[in-house]
């Protein structure tokens, strides 16, 4: 009779563990499937997901800083000429014509990678102009004025730039 018992306990206790096997092996497989995406799915940084005009047209017209800055974030993908010309073009826009503070630093920026100027662009006192044509350094001591003007930079760091 006792060997009943242990016999039905034991069996009890081996179906009931199976179900907690299959159980675990079901949310295992829910949670790969969680993980399963396509690069299709995939949006990284720099893809756009707003069409290029769109975008033109809402920097243009609204000052929309969130579509300049996706389209600045596309830029940096782009070759050279195309990443500096533009980003000056844009960030023009959206400097003086709605004021948004970034883009002050990111046309500077441009300017001075367009012309080799230096790398480091936080430490003004790195930057040498000198090294422009004489239009294009008229350019960045301009841009380099209103950035003061705008109390954006310190006069230390506007007479730290070489000229």
């Amino acid at each position: 009779m006792k060997s009943k018992y242990a016999f039905i306990l034991l069996l009890l206790i081996f179906i009931s563990c199976k179900e907690k096997i299959e159980q675990k092996e079901e949310e295992v497989k829910k949670d790969n499937k969680l993980y399963e995406v396509t690069q299709d799915d995939v949006i990284t940084m720099n893809t756009m997901t707003t069409p290029y005009d769109t975008l033109i047209h809402r920097i243009k017209n609204r000052g929309d800083r969130d579509s300049y800055d996706e389209l600045f974030y596309s830029f940096m993908e782009s070759p050279f000429e195309i990443r500096t010309d533009s980003t000056m073009f844009y960030a023009k826009i959206m400097a003086v014509k709605y004021n948004y503070e970034r883009c002050y630093f990111d046309y500077f920026k441009a300017l001075c990678e367009k012309y080799a100027v230096h790398e480091d662009y936080q430490d003004f006192s790195k930057i040498d102009i000198s090294k422009m044509d004489k239009s294009s350094k008229k350019q960045a001591e301009d841009w380099l004025k209103l950035m003061l003007d705008k109390k954006l930079i310190n006069q230390e760091n506007f007479n730290a730039v070489k000229r």
